[in-house]
């Protein structure tokens, strides 16, 4: 298992929860830089991100009631700016104590911008 550096990680990601499929198209991701995490078309921070017992974890501060973090964890030999996903295990933990909920899932690089279907439908003559 590689190492994460901050370096590489920094960048645009698409979060996937477990078998969700990937739409490249889509303007919904996150944005992780300086240790900040940020959404897609917003620049109000809504979570950090930092190294916690070996891995990297993002915090995602929330208006409903839980905590969100996400353990994020490179399986490929190396990780750097190429490295196209990592593994991604959410933990949702409740304000009452109740048991967590978890989810596994993926962080897909964000590599550049691709046209949606009604984009290229509306170029077409």
């Amino acid at each position: 298992m590689a190492a994460i550096t901050e370096a590489a990680l920094e960048g645009e990601w698409f979060y996937l929860v477990e078998e969700q499929p990937l739409d490249r198209a889509s303007d919904n991701f996150y944005i992780l830089r300086d240790g900040e995490v940020m959404q897609s078309g917003d620049q109000q921070v809504i979570g950090v991100y930092s190294v916690y017992n070996g891995c990297w974890v993002i915090t995602l501060h929330r208006t409903v009631p839980f905590t969100t973090s996400v353990e994020l964890r490179c399986t490929d030999e190396t990780f750097d700016e190429a490295t196209p996903m990592l593994a991604a295990n959410t933990t949702h933990t409740l304000p009452d104590g109740g048991d967590p909920l978890y989810l596994y899932g993926s962080f897909v690089r964000r590599v550049s911008n691709h046209p949606n279907t009604a984009d290229v439908h509306s170029r077409l003559p």
